[in-house]
């Protein structure tokens, strides 16, 4: 299970001071205080945008992991929500989704990808963002109603460059309801078709009848 890690930091900032170490998980959010044997576990490991690493805590009586997920990053899938927003912007920007691509997933990068793989990286972030604020703006009418779904308009509503991460704040009471990348575990369990069992067989045909 994911948990809000409230933190003003950077990413860079969160490695220069390996804030994970000193990140902290007070009583378990499953149990009554006291009635559990909530250990820290080691930290586990994220490599995007470089590598740095998340603490954990395990709760034995409800077989339950709990990660700090700190603010800056995304849920879900790999990378910050200050990257995945800025990916939104420029192809706001952009005379094309290629253009974007292009400038955000440059050939001579280390990293460096097809245009057609770029198009698609930046599309599913562009789905993702939208598809974020639309939920936002149903959540939070009062506050964001017809603002659109153009990240300078947030950008200028919230006055910040790093509206997904103010987001996070925001919509704290709404993380669980929220979609990725700002959201915490929202995935919805998916019931598997039961296994029906062998049907019985009806054996050989009878007999024809005598005429």
């Amino acid at each position: 299970m994911q948990l809000r890690l409230e933190s003003t930091l950077t990413f860079e900032q969160y490695v220069t001071e390996r804030a994970w170490e000193q990140a902290t998980l007070a009583a378990c959010p499953l149990c009554k205080p006291g009635t559990c044997h909530l250990q820290r576990l080691a930290p586990y490991m994220r490599k995007i945008p470089a590598v740095a690493f998340v603490a954990r805590y395990y709760c034995p009586e409800q077989h339950t992991t709990f990660g700090l997920l700190p603010d800056f990053y995304a849920s879900r899938m790999p990378g910050t929500l200050d990257d995945i927003e800025q990916a939104a912007a420029t192809a706001e920007l952009a005379p094309s989704v290629e253009h974007a691509a292009a400038q955000l997933r440059p050939a001579e990068s280390p990293d460096a990808v097809t245009l057609g793989a770029a198009v698609a990286w930046l599309r599913r972030r562009l789905v993702l963002v939208r598809a974020l604020l639309v939920t936002v703006i149903g959540l939070l009418p009062d506050r964001f109603a017809g603002l659109g779904l153009w990240v300078r308009l947030w950008r200028e509503r919230l006055g910040t460059s790093r509206v997904l991460v103010a987001l996070r704040e925001i919509c704290a009471r709404q993380l669980y309801a929220l979609p990725r990348p700002l959201g915490l575990n929202p995935r919805v369990p998916v019931a598997q078709p039961r296994r029906r069992g062998r049907q019985q067989s009806t054996g050989t045909d009878p007999p024809p009848r005598p005429q």
